[in-house]
C-alpha cells in the first residue's frame, strides 16, 4: 500500500487511527483542538505569505479538522456535505477578493 494509492476515506481512516493510538479522540478536547487548528492556520498563513508549498500545512489543517470530526462522529466527507448542500445555489458577488452572499450585501 502506497498513499497515493489511497481513496480519501482511506487516507482519513488512517489519520483516524493516528489519532486514536496517541488518545488525541477520547484524551482531548474540542478547546485543546481549536488552539492546535489556530495554530497550524497561522502556519499556514506564514507559508502563504512567504510563498512556500502549501501542502503539509494545509494537511496539517486537516489533520486536526479529521481528529474534531471524529470526536463529533462524522468524517470530513460528510461535513463537506452539509457544507456544499448549504452553498451549492447562493448567490451573491466578489468583493475584495471574497465571495459575500447576497443575503450579507
Amino acid at each position: 500500500m502506497t498513499l497515493d494509492t489511497l481513496t480519501f476515506a482511506e487516507l482519513e481512516q488512517l489519520v483516524t487511527d493516528w489519532h486514536d493510538a496517541r488518545d488525541l479522540i477520547d484524551g482531548s478536547t474540542d478547546g485543546s483542538q481549536m488552539r492546535k487548528l489556530r495554530e497550524e492556520v497561522d502556519e499556514l498563513e506564514q507559508d502563504i505569505h512567504e510563498g512556500f508549498d502549501l501542502r503539509d500545512e494545509l494537511g496539517d489543517v486537516l489533520v486536526v479538522l479529521i481528529n474534531i470530526a471524529t470526536r463529533h462522529g462524522f468524517t470530513l466527507r460528510q461535513a463537506l456535505e452539509v457544507s456544499y448542500n448549504k452553498i451549492k445555489d447562493r448567490k451573491g458577488r466578489m468583493q475584495y477578493g471574497i465571495f459575500v452572499k447576497e443575503e450579507d450585501l
